[in-house]
């Protein structure tokens, strides 16, 4: 008997076809793209979760000589659907952070052991108590190719050291832990939050072996050691107050390099073998470990760009950063599409591999923003450190030199001081722009800005001139 052939639009037209999974024949397993079918999907307990690896789903139909026959239904090959699912383009779009407040803990020294070396033939040896292990400190990293602060998490422990054992085996040391952040990050002291360990009054911190905590406080030694004990304690707290400090203006980590301390861990305790005397023979108590040091510390992104894009709420920054380097921003026709800082590298073409220069492109500012109307002035942190600003000015406006005058207010004279000022003109290829370029140039030269038009969006030879224009604002070339 010839097998007949099962089209498509066959199964799909009949939902209650009895489809089964071929288990006589092997699956291929594949990963899907999210696509998903405009149909009534055959096996819906199949197709559960499109955003994980899938199967080509092979449905068989029994036919009356009770063989099968599949039908291969690839998820990548169906239309209608962007290549991304929506909650997977929605997080990535709001992954970006440039302000986190983090709350960091180094971890606490191990305990001192209290024990006695066990021989045969002898009832108690001698004190082998080892010491704790130091905890764990807390250390920060300005590393390259990060953009964001979102992998940090807002609370951060190191691990505590381990109590010592027996047979002087002194305790494990406390992991570090390195956080990584993009170069460029200001960390600063939350003013509500002090620096501060939970140090027991000096003098105290003891362990004492199970019932002999009486004993011990009754003897004219122990006293002594407590005494003793009050010295050390108060010289560890002024090594504490040094390793503790931290600068009143923050950390700077305007630069690639090694792991910078934020928090030291807590020193560990001592083991009972260090309290064995000739007037001590059975020293039956250890010391605690030092405590770890908490707290609250914000995290603050500067973006570190040679060039700053400033410009009105659709004036083109973005159309106009991806027509000249490589970044990718979001491009749409309605005000605030740049809802998140991107950069984008832009490389000359001269033989040397280091004729490089990076743009920042920020969200627009409107008049107000000052005020916090619109996007805020939030995102201006990440122009302080541009060597150069461009403003970007749309030829499609009423009064483009109005325009400008309110970047200039919003931006104020301490972000512009000492900075090199570019003024570009988008969107020169519409008509009647003409005589509003003059009179921006006549604005422009008053200040000894200098001007340039372009049209992004065709990619002519302006644009060219424009990236040399752009090198000279950022210093690349003289």
């Amino acid at each position: 008997m010839a097998r007949p052939q099962i089209c498509r639009s066959l199964l799909f037209q009949q939902p209650n076809i009895n489809v089964y999974l071929s288990r006589h024949l092997q699956t291929t397993s594949l990963h899907a793209k999210g696509h998903r079918s405009n149909h009534t999907p055959l096996a819906p307990t199949l197709i559960s979760n499109s955003s994980l690896p899938l199967t080509i789903y092979q449905q068989a139909r029994s036919l009356q000589d009770e063989s099968f026959y599949t039908h291969n239904l690839t998820l990548e090959k169906l239309p209608g659907r962007n290549s991304t699912p929506y909650k997977r383009r929605k997080k990535a779009d709001s992954n970006f952070t440039d302000i986190m407040v983090v709350k960091l803990s180094s971890g606490a020294g191990g305990e001192g052991n209290v024990s006695f070396l066990r021989e045969s033939g002898r009832a108690k040896g001698p004190p082998d108590g080892g010491d704790g292990g130091d905890g764990g400190s807390v250390y920060v990293q300005p590393i390259e190719g990060e953009t964001s602060l979102h992998k940090i998490r807002k609370r951060v422990v190191a691990e505590s050291g381990r109590g010592g054992s027996s047979s002087q085996m002194n305790g494990r040391n406390g992991n570090d832990i390195i956080i990584k952040v993009p170069v460029g990050t200001h960390i600063t002291l939350s003013p509500d939050y002090a620096l501060e360990r939970e140090s027991p009054p000096p003098g105290e911190g003891w362990i004492h072996l199970s019932g002999f905590k009486e004993y011990n406080i009754e003897r004219e030694f122990f006293k002594d050691l407590k005494k003793r004990k009050v010295l050390d304690d108060r010289a560890q707290e002024r090594i504490e107050r040094i390793q503790d400090s931290f600068p009143p203006d923050g950390i700077d980590l305007a630069r690639p390099g090694p792991p910078v301390l934020l928090l030291k861990g807590g020193r560990g305790g001592l083991g009972n073998q260090h309290f064995h005397t000739t007037d001590i023979r059975n020293p039956r108590f250890a010391t605690k470990g030092r405590p770890g040091l908490s707290g609250v510390f914000r995290f603050e992104l500067k973006l570190l760009a040679n060039l700053g894009l400033v410009g009105l709420p659709n004036a083109g920054k973005s159309t106009l950063l991806r027509a000249i380097s490589n970044a990718r921003p979001r491009i749409g026709h309605w005000q605030f599409t740049t809802l998140t800082p991107s950069v984008g590298t832009i490389s000359l073409d001269v033989a040397t591999a280091d004729k490089t220069f990076t743009v920042a492109d920020i969200p627009g500012i409107i008049a107000g923003a000052s005020l916090n109307r619109g996007m805020g002035t939030d995102f201006l942190r990440h122009i302080e450190r541009a060597g150069g600003l461009v403003f970007v000015i749309g030829l499609d406006s009423e009064d483009p030199i109005s325009d400008l005058r309110v970047l200039m207010a919003e931006l104020g004279p301490e972000r512009m001081d000492g900075k090199r000022i570019l003024v570009v003109a988008t969107k020169a290829d519409l008509p009647h722009t003409k005589v509003k370029y003059d009179r921006l140039v006549e604005f422009t030269k008053q200040r000894s800005w200098r001007t340039i038009p372009v049209c992004a969006i065709r990619k002519s030879k302006d644009i060219e001139i424009l990236i040399r224009v752009m090198a000279e604002t950022a210093g690349i070339l003289r």
